[in-house]
């Protein structure tokens, strides 16, 4: 215990600085600062000037840089867009010409059977009021599922309709 009794003891104070302190450290600085500098005030300026213009100019050459770099890109992406966009617009002309072919096809077919039902339907009349008396029915059979009967008084009148 006598060994802890022994220690030496360090007291440290604090003062509050405030900017008295910092205004003589600048003095101090400036002056010790004037007294060892290497070259005269007018050369010290002139080579402050030259590092400045120096750091301008490869200041002004990166941001030219990182402006083509941007611009580049942004074109690259650009190009990419407009090639899809084109692709996937050749994509769609093509599809909806496809449709439009199958509409007019299928048009096509729907008018083609018609007009060969109403020509079926038509030899079927023809040859059921061939040979029978007038007041008489007539059977028509469309193969062997559909059959029509009807009394006519008259002859067909050519409209491709019963009467």
């Amino acid at each position: 215990m006598r060994e802890r009794d022994e220690l030496p003891v360090i007291i440290i104070e604090r003062h509050a600085g405030g900017l008295e302190p910092f205004f003589w450290g600048a003095l101090l600085g400036a002056g010790v600062a004037l007294l060892l500098a290497p070259r005269t005030g007018a050369e010290t300026q002139a080579e402050i000037r030259t590092g400045a213009r120096r750091l301008r100019g490869a200041a002004e050459e990166r941001v030219a840089q990182a402006r083509a770099s941007v611009f580049g890109a942004v074109d690259r992406t650009r190009g990419s867009v407009q090639e899809r966009l084109d692709s996937v617009r050749d994509v769609v002309q093509t599809r909806t010409s496809q449709a439009k072919q199958a509409l007019e096809a299928g048009r096509q077919a729907a008018y083609d059977a018609r007009s060969e039902l109403q020509q079926r339907l038509d030899r079927a009349k023809r040859s059921a009021y061939a040979g029978r008396s007038a007041g008489e029915p007539a059977s028509i059979v469309f193969a062997d599922e559909v059959v029509i009967t009807e009394v006519v008084d008259a002859e067909p009148t050519g409209r491709g309709e019963l009467d």
